[in-house]
């Protein structure tokens, strides 16, 4: 017998979980955004480089950053389903006589905490990629041990994680609404245009209830959509981004005489410019290491050594290396 649990009934515990969450931490993060100036006085010098008890220091750029908000969660519990496809031995396969196999489920583990067995699957497999394994092991490092760099990210970092979340939400909820066919070809500016709907729809409702002087107790779907796909502060702060240093990029100027200087040769060798602009802002802040996955920072590896001094870390392996 296949037990089922509406959609609807589970999205609701989550969300009523993670609001719980959200109350318990709104004190601690009240606090944290009040002292928010003063300990970023306390972090950078006047010159807005790092105060000498955060180095050395290694900068995560966007590339990093994903896969570690990625792996949210990775580092602890994991179900013997999802431990079995990792370590490639399926607990739900037996051997027949003979040689053949059968999948085998027993009726009473047919759901996990509400989960359905195929979606351990699935989430097995994608865990068993081994840089996000990797990530996972940076993640637990960083979050319940004692490192000896420290990892930062900036501003950049955190608006193109805003980027990369609304659209992953937005294919994620079009995906179960629709079906995958309806979204799977719609490119990153076809994605932005939906949501400019959606703002603008929600825009026009918050208008409208003003008018009307009125606020229903239920959540619209205009606004649990905008719940869903734009970035949660409160969450990044107590979960995503857990032990990682978020820093301010203080006193940093570019120049043109600077643009034709070094950067220069960045942009020769088809560098984007946000890719650019990391390599500055870690260098400007004084760290000793920068971090990407993105493959354009593995050819000019050497370069940017060479210019800056600093040392780039391109694999996950690298990285659990310095810490």
């Amino acid at each position: 017998m296949v037990l089922y649990v509406p959609m609807y009934k589970i999205m609701k515990e989550v969300k009523n979980h993670i609001q719980n969450e959200y109350i318990r931490n709104a004190f601690i993060l009240q606090n944290w955004k009040d002292m928010g100036k003063k300990l970023m006085e306390e972090i950078l010098t006047k010159a807005g480089k790092l105060q000498k008890r955060f180095l050395p220091a290694v900068y995560f750029d966007s590339s990093v950053l994903i896969d570690y908000w990625m792996t949210e969660g990775m580092e602890m519990h994991e179900t013997e389903i999802e431990k079995s496809i990792k370590n490639n031995k399926p607990s739900y396969w037996r051997e027949l006589p003979g040689g053949d196999e059968v999948m085998e489920i027993e009726r009473g583990t047919l759901m996990e905490n509400n989960e359905f067995p195929h979606w351990q699957v699935v989430r097995g497999i994608l865990r068993s990629e081994d840089r996000i394994n990797k990530v996972a092991e940076i993640r637990k490092k960083l979050v319940f041990d004692r490192v000896k760099v420290t990892p930062v990210i900036s501003s950049i970092c955190l608006l193109e994680l805003i980027e990369w979340q609304a659209e992953a939400a937005f294919k994620q909820i079009a995906s179960e609404a629709s079906g995958t066919i309806f979204i799977q070809k719609r490119s990153k500016k076809d994605i932005g245009d939906y949501l400019k709907k959606a703002l603008e729809l929600r825009k026009d409702e918050i208008k409208e209830e003003k008018e009307k002087g009125r606020k229903s107790s239920e959540s619209t779907g205009l606004e649990l959509l905008m719940i869903e796909t734009w970035l949660n502060s409160s969450f990044a702060e107590a979960h995503g981004l857990e032990g990682l240093l978020q820093v301010d990029i203080a006193n940093f100027n570019l120049t043109i005489d600077k643009a034709w200087a070094e950067p220069s040769v960045y942009g020769y060798l088809q560098l984007g410019a946000a890719d650019i602009m990391h390599i500055l802002f870690a260098q400007h802040l004084g760290c000793k290491y920068i971090a990407s996955f993105d493959s354009d920072f593995k050819r000019v590896k050497n370069i940017i050594t060479e210019e800056t001094g600093m040392t780039v870390l391109t694999s996950a392996e690298e990285i659990l290396a310095i810490l």
